[in-house]
């Protein structure tokens, strides 16, 4: 019998093949999409069933299942790359064929409700039944006659689309590569260069222990696109630093999981979705990058003053311990500065995301022998394990999204929803913005954040951009929306992780991280109403760039009570409503609220001073 179960020799041993496969199709030998994909699909399948059958609790009975589950889901692969030439010679299905294709959709949908639960597969079943027998039963727009299984077989599996299509070709290049080479780094110390340098280039900055949490998870974006693996990087380092500046367990794990939730929008890398996005607005993908530097740059700034008024509030504003500064070489970071470099100035220069992120990631491995942490063979096989066990997640989601978007297509649902969505906000963008992010933030209590970006840009980005809005900019907002989903509890991913270094509440942290995090909501008004992404001119930009800055740093001040001076209740309400004004795309109502907003930062000063003045005369006094 062991002969038959996955073994974890037999798993890293398909993962090594899988990654070796990838490399050689990406870069060496370029093969057609639709054969990449379905190797990707086999290995994604197979992999990620015997992941199942690896872990500690699974019983025998357990493990034969998911054995046979994953040699199944192998064969899926294997058998379009042996029939596709003989489907299209003959120009029909047969019932095997058709089996296959109904096969590896319930395989897809089993193994994303394991991997990150039952939310996205049953949107896509109740899609793909809409698509068949459910429409005919609707009215008006949302009316569709529907299509035999005998269609939708080939249009789930062996048409370019569905299981074998974009989503899947993300998957199987992009979001590989840039995972391997993440992976590379952080096997080849970036992680313990980007902490130690962040400390020592802070460690004279008051509340600087706080700030290195928000500058080392905005570098950690660089390498890595997943919020959840920049709190485990970072955090265990970070948060006791904060606690021990004076911030409460859920204050500082509030800190690190906003922080880190940021890191899915720094340039270069961004997350899955960027690349999504790349796809359906036909934008490419470093002009995106280039896009979102100014949006991430006011996230964290938002973060750290936020953190900065919090630590002044409570007068835990101390520099770093001389213990907690380590020392920092050039040499300790090559593997990571080099490689970086490298991938900035490819990309800028036109070289493809896939191209670039391989060349970087062959540069990681010259580079780490030049360095204290060389990447020699016996570091090759946790590379491989963290490799796939990173990509699998995703992968498996995109795949089973695949599902969504062709049901979503071959329907005409997604014209229906933006219609309906149109009419619901009065065609109104503010309010149809306001829906999505309600919608979005419902969604994301269910759905990890690509799949939830994927399921509210099919329809919600219509709605915006048939009212006017730039399809990059309103897609750009859900974009952010989506990421809300790491916060927002009750199902608060980067949160939780958090809360369980800091020792503290996981919902009290994720309301912190809300409310740290409230860039995610405020940069969407920016895109859509103030050309914030340069859609319009330059000036736009300076002036959006400028109404963000006032509108977070007076937020930042309503929601700790801190500005010059400690305010009351009424004059937190009153700098958080100046706040929205200043965000309404009018210019009266943006000059009222600049104008209310600066007048209670003068009144704090104002405040404060008098109170500094009250406090030296009293001293005075006591000394006479």
């Amino acid at each position: 019998m062991r002969t038959v179960l996955f073994s974890a020799l037999a798993w890293r041993v398909l993962a090594a093949i899988a990654i070796a496969l990838h490399i050689t199709f990406i870069v060496f030998i370029p093969i057609s999409d639709t054969i990449l994909n379905a190797w990707h699909l086999s290995f994604v399948l197979c992999l990620g069933f015997g992941a199942f059958g690896l872990l500690k609790d699974a019983t025998l009975l357990t493990k034969l299942r998911d054995t046979v589950l994953a040699l199944t889901g192998l064969c899926a692969g294997v058998y379009f790359i042996l029939n596709e030439d003989k489907v299209f010679e003959r120009f029909e299905l047969t019932l095997m064929d058709q089996l296959v294709a109904f096969g590896a959709v319930l395989l897809v949908l089993e193994l994303t409700r394991r991997v990150v639960g039952w939310v996205i597969p049953a949107i896509a079943v109740f899609l793909m039944a809409y698509v068949m027998y459910l429409g005919k039963y609707a009215d008006g727009v949302f009316f569709f006659g529907g299509i035999s299984e005998y269609r939708m077989a080939y249009r789930l599996f062996w048409q370019d689309g569905a299981l074998l299509g974009s989503t899947t070709t993300i998957s199987a290049t992009i979001i590989f590569m840039f995972v391997f080479m993440s992976c590379l780094m952080r096997a080849a110390g970036a992680t313990q260069f980007i902490i130690n340098g962040t400390v020592r280039l802070l460690r004279k900055i008051p509340g600087g222990s706080a700030h290195v949490a928000v500058l080392s998870s905005a570098l950690m974006g660089t390498v890595s696109g997943s919020a959840v693996a920049n709190v485990a990087g970072t955090g265990a380092l970070t948060i006791p630093m904060m606690k021990r500046a004076g911030l409460k367990p859920e204050m500082a794990g509030g800190v690190e999981a906003a922080a880190s939730t940021g890191s899915q929008l720094v340039p270069p890398i961004m997350g899955a979705g960027i690349f999504i996005m790349s796809d359906w607005v036909g934008v490419p993908y470093t002009e995106l990058v280039l896009l979102g530097i100014i949006p991430a740059i006011l996230y964290f700034m938002s973060i750290s003053f936020t953190v900065h008024l919090q630590l002044l509030k409570s007068g835990s504003l101390t520099i770093c311990e001389d213990d907690e500064v380590p020392e920092v070489k050039f040499r300790d970071g090559i593997a990571f500065i080099v490689p970086i470099a490298v991938l900035i100035v490819l990309l800028s220069i036109g070289y493809s995301p896939v191209y670039s992120a391989a060349i970087a990631a062959a540069g990681v491995v010259v580079c780490s022998f030049l360095g204290p942490q060389p990447l020699t063979v016996s570091k090759w096989i946790p590379i491989v394990e963290d490799t796939m066990k990173t990509v699998l997640p995703t992968a498996i989601v995109l795949i089973c999204s695949g599902l969504i978007v062709v049901s979503v297509e071959t329907s005409g649902l997604v014209v229906a929803l933006a219609q309906s969505l149109a009419a619901f906000g009065d065609e109104n963008a503010l309010i149809i913005l306001g829906l999505i992010a309600l919608i979005s933030m419902f969604l994301g209590m269910g759905l990890p954040v690509t799949a939830s970006y994927i399921v509210v840009a099919a329809f919600g980005a219509q709605a915006l951009v048939s009212l006017g809005v730039e399809p990059v900019a309103a897609h750009m907002a859900i974009f952010w929306l989506s990421q809300d989903s790491l916060l927002t509890p009750p199902v608060c991913l980067a949160a939780f992780a958090a809360a369980g270094i800091a020792g503290g509440n996981p919902v009290k942290t994720g309301v912190n991280a809300m409310m740290l995090g409230k860039g995610l909501y405020i940069m969407p008004v920016l895109f859509v109403f103030h050309g914030l992404l340069f859609t319009n001119n330059v000036s736009d930009v300076v002036h959006a760039t400028g109404t963000g800055v006032f509108a977070l740093a007076l937020l930042a001040v309503a929601s700790t009570g801190q500005a010059f001076a400690k305010l009351n209740a009424y004059e937190r309400l009153i700098t958080a409503s100046a706040s929205i004004l200043i965000l309404f795309p009018s210019w009266s109502l943006q000059v009222a609220g600049a104008a209310i907003g600066g007048a209670i930062l003068l009144y704090s000063f104002v405040k404060r001073n008098k109170k500094c003045s009250e406090d030296a005369m009293s001293v005075a006094g006591d000394k006479k």
